[in-house]
């Protein structure tokens, strides 16, 4: 296919032109939806996941311990409740959020949707059945942890799995539905993100339910003025400036469901949910706050709302290859940042020999990195690990454009980097590799190049969507279009 260039940035040139012109008149992308092989597919994937962190990953490794069937049922029967202290509350809860994803994928893979009441019960019973299985497996693998506690915890996240999903097929759905089909696409989407940032901030949500839990929590209590302490002052600038980024979505929520309000009035908004939400973090037994995060998403949320001010009746096509421009000088600062971020900017280096009298086999397992540490722990490292190395993908669509295909590169690119910094961290004195981030990288970096087609077409209907309708500007925008087609052709 030929290849033409505009700014430097070279796409392929045939029937897209026609995309140009229409670019100023965007139209909503079709609505995603899952099949019924999707759904199975990653309720499969998804349970293979649980039972592999749940026997093949131990703190010595595998350790299988053969005993008969006889004795295992003896030991299951005796599995009791045990009174754990407020400090298990977090474990109990993310063992919960678990099963959700669970229960939800396997409803998903039934197929006459109209009987929902017995697709629900179905969906309940495979998904207990499949926690009590896994628990009474766990027994063949000690130290495992068999408790009452989890299986009750896993089998209540299997309930609610099936109450979110019914609620968003029969409710919701429509309604988000309704929303997409009038253009307002990037509404959902960032309500999504702000309501996933805030269970961010309060995870893991082992708030303060009792007198002495609160006491606990005043008497202990220690607010920080900044993020990471007892780290170098560039990290911790650093995630200061994470967690300023991370709430400009937000502000760009804010924006796009206030069209009519004034900066001052979004910006109330925006205060009025982040100082609740400082509120809370104070009463979550596992969260250290820091001062300055009043300031920094205020900041963030300020961001949001101008950044969606500037689109207002702007050419997104023509921003698309200016800001392609800038990949090449942001690609560096970006590797930097990564560096930074994994605390590889520093002098201290350790030989072949310290090396391999530090590292162990079992840090090589995958997934061990996230099995070593609290179920939200490893969730937020997760969330993070993504959020990383989404920007690859990102970077990688605005050189390669609207047609051209890219995943597989930004997945083998955000792999590579990965895979590279975790090899530095061998390197590094404290710092244990995560062979499990690659690959985690890999996806993140895919799925991003994949989306930034459609989340662009939203943005474009939302610059349209802002223009006050009686005004003329709708109409310069598709002038410009036809032009700039007639000019690139």
């Amino acid at each position: 296919m030929e290849q033409y260039q505009v700014l430097g940035v070279a796409h392929p040139r045939g029937p897209h032109m026609t995309a140009i012109r229409r670019s100023y008149t965007p139209q909503p992308p079709a609505a995603f939806r899952l099949s019924r092989g999707n759904f199975a597919a990653l309720a499969v994937l998804y349970a293979l996941a649980i039972v592999y962190s749940s026997l093949m990953l131990g703190p010595d490794g595998l350790h299988y311990v053969p005993i008969s069937a006889a004795e295992a049922w003896q030991k299951f029967r005796a599995v009791r409740f045990i009174d754990n202290a407020s400090d298990q509350r977090s474990d109990w809860i993310a063992n919960m959020l678990m099963a959700i994803p669970l229960a939800y994928f396997v409803n998903g893979a039934f197929t006459q949707r109209a009987r929902w009441v017995r697709n629900a019960l179905l969906t309940a019973a495979i998904g207990i059945a499949f926690v009590v299985a896994v628990k009474y497996a766990q027994l063949f693998f000690p130290p495992r942890t068999v408790t009452l506690n989890y299986i009750a915890a896993q089998s209540i996240g299997v309930l609610l799995g099936v109450g979110v999903f019914h609620f968003e097929h029969r409710h919701l759905y429509r309604r988000l539905q309704a929303v997409y089909q009038r253009g307002d696409g990037l509404v959902i989407v960032l309500g999504a993100y702000s309501v996933l940032l805030t269970a961010y901030f309060l995870m893991p949500f082992d708030f303060t339910l009792s007198p002495d839990d609160l006491v606990t929590r005043l008497t202990t209590l220690s607010i920080s003025i900044f993020p990471g302490a007892g780290r170098d002052t560039a990290y911790r600038a650093l995630l200061v400036l994470a967690d300023l980024a991370a709430t400009i979505p937000a502000g760009m929520f804010l924006a796009v469901t206030g069209r009519n309000m004034s900066f001052h009035g979004l910006m109330a908004r925006g205060i009025a949910v982040i100082i609740p939400v400082a509120v809370l973090s104070l009463f979550v037994l596992s969260i250290t706050p820091f001062a300055f995060s009043l300031v920094s998403r205020t900041v963030g949320v300020a961001l949001g709302i101008s950044f969606m001010w500037s689109l207002k009746g702007k050419d997104l096509w023509k921003r698309h290859y200016r800001y392609a421009q800038y990949v090449p000088v942001a690609f560096p600062v970006y590797v930097t940042l990564l560096a930074l971020a994994n605390g590889l900017l520093n002098e201290h280096w350790l030989n072949l020999d310290q090396i391999g009298a530090t590292l162990e086999s079992r840090e090589l397992t995958p997934f061990w990195s996230l099995y070593i540490v609290t179920k939200a722990e490893a969730a937020r490292h997760v969330v993070e690990t993504c959020a990383m190395f989404a920007p690859v993908g990102t970077m990688i669509w605005l050189r390669r454009g609207f047609w051209s295909k890219g995943a597989g590169l930004s997945a083998f690119l955000a792999f590579f980097l990965s895979a590279a910094l975790q090899f530095t961290r061998l390197l590094k004195p404290g710092l244990i590799p995560d062979v499990t981030d690659p690959f985690v990288a890999a996806f993140a970096a895919a799925a991003t190049f994949r989306a930034m087609p459609e989340l662009w077409k939203l943005f474009e209907q939302e610059a349209k969507n802002s223009v006050p309708r009686e005004s003329n500007a709708i109409d310069v925008m598709r002038a410009g279009g036809l032009f700039m087609g007639i000019e690139v052709q």
